[in-house]
C-alpha cells in the first residue's frame, strides 16, 4: 500500500477516510431482519397463546429484529412438532402468503416450555435478506 502511495502521491489520511466512508455506507444500507410470521406449536391447548405470542415478539425485538406490520401469527396443537417433515408442511400451509422456495430456510425453530408442563416450539419466519 505504501508503494502505491509513493507512486501515485496519495496521502494516507485521504485513503483511510474514503475507506471509512465506504464501510459506513455499507452499514447504513444493511437492514435488520424482519419477523413476518410466528407459529406456535404445543402438545396441549393453551389458554394464554396471546401472552406467549407477545413474549416471543418482545424477545425478537430485544434481539434487534423488526416486526412486520402484517406479521402472521398462528397457534396449533400437535404431538408431531419434533417431526421435521410435518413442521415444514405446516409452515408452508399457514405461511404460503410469505411464499417462496426459501420459506423454510428463512425459518428459525426454537423449543419452548409453557406453564403446566406444556411443551412445544415456536417458529419465526423472517423476511428475505
Amino acid at each position: 500500500m505504501k508503494f502505491l502511495r509513493k507512486i501515485f502521491g496519495t496521502q494516507p489520511t485521504a485513503d483511510k477516510q474514503s475507506d471509512e466512508e465506504d464501510v459506513e455506507s455499507e452499514v447504513s444500507d444493511s437492514t435488520p431482519k424482519e419477523v413476518q410470521g410466528v407459529l406456535i406449536l404445543t402438545r396441549q391447548p393453551m389458554a394464554e397463546s396471546f401472552t406467549l405470542h407477545e413474549q416471543i415478539i418482545a424477545l425478537q425485538r430485544s434481539k434487534g429484529y423488526s416486526i412486520s406490520l402484517d406479521c402472521i401469527s398462528k397457534a396449533a396443537i400437535t404431538e408431531k412438532f419434533d417431526d421435521e417433515a410435518y413442521l415444514h408442511e405446516t409452515i408452508r400451509k399457514h405461511f404460503a402468503k410469505l411464499g417462496g422456495d426459501d420459506l423454510i430456510e428463512r425459518t428459525e425453530v426454537v423449543p419452548c416450555q409453557a406453564k403446566g408442563g406444556n411443551a412445544g416450539c415456536y417458529c419465526i419466519i423472517f423476511n428475505r435478506p
